[in-house]
């Protein structure tokens, strides 16, 4: 098992680990813990396009092939924002930030998420960069 609490694990980690008996504690109990667990939900939340989960067809974003990024980088930003909100309900006051691409290479999206992991111990503001190309996918980072 993980040895994280319950609490401190997302969706599919519960779902593949169930809880141990007594390993339950307080709902936010260990930011870093929760911290580490957000970061790997928002990468299979990023890298999952709409529609391939059968079950929560909502749950994803669109795939890069889908949209011309050329000036419409803020309808990518929201559909982000908007699916954070939507399926990551431990990171608050989300705010999704285009970044503009770098010189040396264009064709890369970037994107900087923030917001806040509150818990009985702290309110941990936090901050994710995202790099995105229709080659490679996602990678997001702490």
């Amino acid at each position: 098992m993980t040895g994280k609490p319950a609490s401190d694990r997302g969706l599919f980690e519960r779902l593949r680990l169930p809880d141990l008996p007594g390993e339950r504690t307080a709902l936010h109990r260990h930011a870093d813990r929760i911290h580490e667990s957000v970061l790997h939900h928002l990468k299979r939340l990023l890298r999952t396009r709409e529609g391939e989960c059968p079950s929560v067809p909502e749950f994803g974003v669109p795939a890069l092939t889908d949209v011309n990024y050329a000036g419409r980088g803020d309808e990518l930003r929201r559909a982000i924002e908007t699916a954070i909100r939507s399926f990551e309900p431990r990171l608050e006051s989300v705010r999704v930030k285009y970044l503009d691409p770098e010189e040396n290479d264009p064709l890369k999206i970037r994107f900087e998420i923030t917001g806040r992991i509150v818990t009985d111990q702290e309110d941990l503001s936090v901050r994710f960069s995202t790099v995105a190309d229709s080659a490679a996918g996602w990678k997001v980072s702490s």
